[in-house]
């Protein structure tokens, strides 16, 4: 088993990671745009992230860089657009990172071809969900695919992709998103073009919002989102999968640690909120309402290997439903005024009820 963690830029970070099962490190300078919004990411200098590099590597530990912005609003075929790319993965391959993800599928043909030195990981933004996206991508020059999140649970599918394509097959494991979302793209354009939204004024998370009051509201979409728990990594080690993401780019040294850890160990004792990205807290409306005891849900995930299509809806099924309302710790009135607060917010928001701080 290998991990794939964000890089946390503080001293000292490398030396508690290192001795966990780490197969490399991701990140980005200060202003490159990625699937994260600039204001919540670290900053690091073009220096201070050589140094970074260098220092891993030292201790066994590889870089992938992250320009896995979904839209560049067509710079990318603009002199200067061009120019910048050139410039920018050149860098990166002077300075020794191992790889760059990527999501734009044009991006991921030009780094290739112009850079074949730099390993392309190819994010999930892109969404492969079937065995033909995975084997178009690795003959693009792929040669990591990062899995969307929402195939976690399709065991056979996954092992379709991983026996039938040559690339390493990491899956995004502790990411709370809803099963299926139905604005996962909207989401990631969002995300995309954040820079611009901060330059008018703000940036609103709308998707997030609408994403916590939906799970706040219904504990069962918290058991339906496809997390992958530490103790469930042996179950996609059985069909050749043993590369595992951690998202948490936007968290502090204390998160990024802790998750790292209990997925290294393959355990964890507290809450599944505590290591799920998107299930413990919303700013500034505090922590979801609902609880989850992590330790309760051993053997949950057996389930799907047996049965699986979950692409056709839950129908008559309950499994995660009823399993929810034998775990979930649920706290009534702090879900009624949680759910009640964030929904007035959307109402304001969809109705047209606000301005960005510049009044643009």
């Amino acid at each position: 088993m290998k991990l794939v963690v964000p890089a946390v830029f503080q001293a000292g970070f490398l030396d508690t990671v290192a001795p966990f099962p780490i197969d490399y490190l991701y990140g980005a300078m200060g202003g490159d745009v990625g699937l994260r919004a600039q204001q919540w990411l670290p900053q690091p200098k073009a220096d201070e992230l050589a140094t970074y590099v260098e220092s891993a590597r030292e201790k066994g530990l590889a870089f992938f860089y992250c320009l896995n912005v979904a839209c560049l609003g067509n710079r990318e075929f603009t002199a200067e657009g061009q120019r910048w790319l050139v410039e920018r993965l050149g860098w990166l391959e002077d300075l020794g990172v191992e790889g760059v993800v990527l999501s734009n599928p044009y991006l991921i043909a030009f780094a290739h071809k112009r850079f074949p030195r730099l390993r392309i990981a190819v994010s999930t933004a892109v969404a492969i969900d079937s065995v033909d996206k995975a084997q178009f991508f690795e003959g693009q020059g792929a040669s990591v695919l990062y899995l969307p999140e929402f195939i976690n649970r399709d065991f056979p599918l996954l092992a379709q992709i991983r026996k039938r394509t040559r690339a390493e097959i990491v899956l995004l494991s502790n990411v709370g998103c809803l099963l299926h979302c139905p604005i996962r793209q909207y989401h990631i354009n969002l995300v995309s073009h954040s820079g611009e939204s901060l330059e008018l004024g703000t940036y609103v998370d709308y998707p997030l919002m609408w994403c916590s009051k939906e799970k706040a509201r219904d504990a069962g979409q918290m058991l339906k989102a496809p997390w992958i728990r530490p103790e469930d990594l042996g179950a996609y080690e059985e069909i050749g999968i043993n590369q595992f993401k951690l998202a948490g780019r936007e968290m502090d040294r204390p998160w990024v640690e802790r998750v790292t850890s209990a997925y290294a160990e393959r355990r964890y004792d507290g809450d599944l909120n505590d290591i799920i990205l998107g299930f413990d807290h919303l700013e500034p409306y505090g922590k979801l309402p609902i609880r989850i005891p992590n330790r309760a849900l051993d053997g949950f995930v057996e389930f799907f290997k047996k049965k699986h299509d979950c692409r056709m809806g839950c129908r008559d099924c309950r499994y995660c439903d009823d399993f929810a309302a034998s775990v979930s710790i649920v706290e009534d009135q702090g879900r009624n005024d949680f759910v009640d607060r964030v929904g007035r917010a959307i109402d304001r928001f969809e109705s047209g009820a606000f301005r960005t701080a510049s009044g643009k």
